[in-house]
């Protein structure tokens, strides 16, 4: 065979090989772009009866593993977000909410119990990828049936005592290493599983903890634990408290103490613990959501601002275990237990007594303007015979004109008012009452309208302790004259009652 003829043989056989890939190529490219079902009316889902579905989509980037992992975790994050609702749901039905005064929810007691499950569940479920060439799209897909997570769920809570088990060891082990808080946190958790297995299930789970003793009721025997150690917790007092404390204000001294724990082997601090901190009613204020121990167990509680109370007041700081309040509803002894493992900070409220008053309120009747205020006389009325004494309007307010008052109203600058009130009040009480008029829809009948613009202000501070803002008063009289008189009256008793509601919230 010459060179020519073994050239030409091998040119063809080259050709058929090359269409033989360009063949399989072209069905390649046609089998990839066939969409899967799921993918038919993107970005919508199928309609799936009864089942939890993800979709996750992403652009590509030319990185193929972080493509992936960007949409296969948007589509598991989905499931995962639907199946956490009905586990809560499913937990807030067994567990009856019956926690009386604590904002927690069932939901939140159990959040970590949740979300577990819901990582329990997700475990397994393959997802589908598509990658859309028009719009260079990656997406992934992934379902699981209802029915299946009802069945993982029920799945766990028989394998109740296992869990149980697990987290008694970790407490164990806690203890070992002298880490109460740690110990407390996994105690817990095997409170929270059987309690939930049990409310589930409709039955007592009976075993021994430690797989070596008689079979008993696991959950009366975790909750005296817990008070075991709830009874070995000491606070202790370091700074904060008996404070004076002000009205819309922060306490001077953070609340500042140290939490140990008593061992068999003796005395030691409990570190990295959080504690947390609540008013006791009557009082009310703000705290720091929560704060942790050092090393040697010292803590240091902010308080942000005072808003009500008596005249002496506590502050309540507890060891910071999420969802206790719930747990403790569940149980008795529990309740006891943990309802006296705290210490109380007291403070007291600064109630001035004595305080000099002056009044200036000016006033026109139909245009008119009135020499004496009847709104004025009546809070002046008021106030006498308790713990104010009213300052001579000469002698406080002779500084000031009627403009100035109007202006000061007008601009909500108080600083001449306090330099011309400072030294002879502690609280101004400042303001404009009007009547205009109305209408006579009746023969013989007037009608008068009336306004009214008060400030309590602090003559120390310029603050402003309270507000009077009174609108389209309505009265009758014979005259207009007297339709604005009888308003006036009757207006004066509805600033004064609210100027002393004023007064005391912001006084006493």
């Amino acid at each position: 065979m010459n060179i020519a003829h073994r050239t030409s043989t091998f040119a063809r056989r080259l050709a058929i090989i090359a269409a033989g890939c360009a063949l399989v190529l072209t069905g390649t490219r046609s089998m990839a772009q066939d969409a899967p079902s799921w993918a038919s009316e993107l970005p919508n889902l199928p309609q799936r009866t009864g089942w939890y579905q993800g979709l996750g989509i992403t652009k590509v980037t030319g990185d193929g593993a972080a493509d992936w992992d960007d949409a296969s975790g948007k589509a598991r994050a989905q499931i995962a977000a639907q199946i956490r609702v009905r586990i809560s749901s499913t937990v807030t039905r067994a567990i009856q909410e019956t926690a009386s005064n604590t904002e927690i929810t069932v939901a939140d007691a159990y959040a970590s119990t949740t979300e577990q499950l819901t990582t329990a569940t997700l475990e397994g479920i393959l997802l589908e990828r598509w990658f859309d060439e028009d719009t260079g799209t990656l997406y992934a897909y992934g379902a699981i049936s209802q029915a299946e997570v009802e069945r993982r769920f029920r799945e766990r809570m028989e394998d109740a005592l296992a869990s149980a088990r697990i987290y008694h060891a970790g407490a164990r082990r806690a203890l070992e290493r002298n880490d109460p808080f740690t110990a407390f946190g996994q105690l817990m958790e095997a409170i929270k599983v059987v309690t939930l297995a049990e409310a589930a299930l409709d039955r007592t789970i009976s075993a021994s903890l430690e797989g070596t003793g008689a079979s008993v009721p696991i959950l009366p025997v975790l909750n005296t634990q817990v008070c075991g150690m709830f009874s070995r917790l000491q606070f202790e007092i370091l700074g904060g408290d008996n404070q004076d404390a002000e009205r819309s204000k922060a306490l001077a001294v953070p609340l500042q103490g140290r939490l140990l724990f008593r061992s068999d082997r003796g005395t030691y601090p409990v570190a990295n613990a959080v504690i947390a901190a609540a008013f006791l009613p009557p009082a009310t204020g703000r705290v720091t959501a929560e704060a942790r121990t050092s090393s040697t167990g010292e803590f240091s509680m902010p308080v942000l601002e005072v808003l009500s109370g008596e005249a002496v007041n506590r502050i309540r700081l507890t060891l910071g275990l999420q969802g206790v309040a719930v747990l403790a509803a569940q149980s008795p002894e529990l309740t006891r237990c943990w309802s006296t493992s705290y210490v109380d900070y007291t403070f007291r409220m600064r109630s001035r007594t004595n305080i000099a008053v002056a009044i200036r309120i000016l006033e026109t009747n139909m245009g008119s303007r009135r020499a004496q205020s009847a709104v004025q006389e009546e809070i002046q009325r008021r106030l006498l015979g308790g713990r104010y004494t009213i300052v001579e309007d000469s002698k406080a307010l002779a500084g000031l004109t009627p403009a100035q008052i109007q202006d000061l109203l007008a601009t909500a600058s108080y600083n001449d008012l306090v330099t011309s009130v400072g030294k002879s009040a502690d609280v101004a009480i400042v303001g404009e009452v009007s009547t205009v008029e109305r209408s006579n829809p009746y023969p013989q009948m007037y009608f008068g309208s009336g306004r009214a613009v008060i400030r309590i202000i602090d003559c120390k501070t310029g603050m402003v302790l309270g507000s009077v803002n009174m609108e389209n008063e309505k009265e009758a009289g014979a005259t207009y004259d007297h339709a604005g008189r009888k308003l006036l009256e009757k207006m004066g008793k509805s600033v004064a009652d609210v100027v002393l509601q004023e007064m005391k919230k912001a006084l006493e």
